[in-house]
């Protein structure tokens, strides 16, 4: 029997991008093997005997979800991988930019995930290279597959009239808050657009990352201190996703090193054309979508962009010929494939 493994909390990125993918698929939702223990060293114990005995198994993977340290999660997948030829779906590739000492931790375990794997799949392009990069010279025979994230449009089309907000320009990033994600930037960007004579606050739509709960306090400073304000949501839940994005005035994704991001892919679904930071993750998907982002071409760049936006809030839409992709149902399908090519 051919399983789908999706270990986590409910609310967690990955988590909620394979069970759509499940909702998705038939073949998916009838292997699906779910584990959402909140204690990790258990959830790990609850999938090893989920998966004993199955005749292939694909897992949604990032290190933290899997164990208690990515060395943790990597014993993991290696005790899986013996009896269970696996798929492996790898999220949040290592990039040198989190840091050497955790950069050297996360690139040993996912070095050791892709030797464990018949196959793995990486979301982009871009991914693909930054796995290369964590094998180095390090020699690997798995076979590695790009899967596009699904972008699929929702019914929630641009207003017919747009008319100038009430007090602030709205200018807000999707998703959890973490370090990383560029706010700082955003906030900053914000305080040139006000110190120029227009009324601009940021907002996160979204919760905090646990740990990370003094990001807040921070952020809320460095906006006083450039003459805005910084605001967060909290969860958002999915039935209210869309009225609180299309109350946005400008959406913007800031992260410095993203190598593909659910949170862009949201805000295009729901209509929006995002301002984001050029790289090459940002380029791929323009080149892949052309037309569902504004591409601004460093940070020092975000301000005008944000202000062109507050000037034309049609700008911050998609316009109707814009063609978005793969659908849920596609990208389940792909996924189908893959985990049929290892059985």
């Amino acid at each position: 029997m051919r399983s789908y493994a999706v270990v986590g909390p409910e609310r967690h990125g990955v988590v909620i991008h394979a069970l759509r993918l499940a909702a998705s698929s038939p073949a998916l939702s009838a292997g699906l093997v779910r584990i959402s223990t909140p204690d990790v060293a258990t959830a790990s114990a609850d999938l090893r005997r989920a998966l004993a005995g199955r005749d292939s198994a694909m897992i949604q993977v990032t290190d933290h979800l899997l164990g208690a340290t990515p060395s943790d999660a990597a014993d993991l997948v290696e005790d899986l991988a013996r009896t269970t030829p696996l798929a492996l779906c790898l999220h949040d590739i290592p990039q040198p930019e989190e840091g050497e000492a955790r950069f050297a931790r996360r690139r040993t375990a996912y070095r050791r995930f892709v030797d464990s794997a018949s196959v793995v799949v990486v979301a982009s392009e871009h991914e693909r290279a930054l796995l290369a990069e964590c094998l180095d010279e390090h020699a690997s025979n798995t076979r590695v597959v790009v899967l596009p994230l699904p972008v699929e449009r929702v019914n929630t089309p641009a207003p017919e009239r747009y008319s100038p907000r009430k007090g602030p320009a709205r200018v807000a990033v999707l998703g959890f808050l973490y370090p990383g994600k560029g706010l700082e930037h955003v906030i900053d960007a914000a305080g040139r657009v006000v110190a120029r004579g227009r009324e601009v606050e940021v907002v996160n739509i979204g919760g905090v990352s646990t740990g990370h709960e003094g990001l807040v306090k921070e952020l809320a400073l460095r906006a006083r201190q450039a003459g805005t304000t910084f605001s967060v949501t909290g969860y958002v839940p999915e039935r209210d996703l869309a009225h609180v994005v299309r109350d946005v005035d400008v959406p913007v994704a800031a992260h410095l090193h993203v190598s593909a991001s659910g949170s862009i892919n949201t805000w295009i679904a729901l209509g929006r054309k995002p301002i984001v930071l050029a790289g090459a993750y940002t380029r791929e998907l323009a080149e892949r979508m052309p037309g569902a982002v504004t591409i601004a071409d460093d940070v020092a760049a975000l301000a005008p962009a944000i202000e062109r936006a507050v000037e034309s809030p049609d700008s911050t839409w998609l316009g109707d010929d814009v063609q978005l992709g793969p659908s849920w149902a596609e990208s389940a399908a792909a996924h189908e494939n893959v985990l049929r090519s290892i059985s």
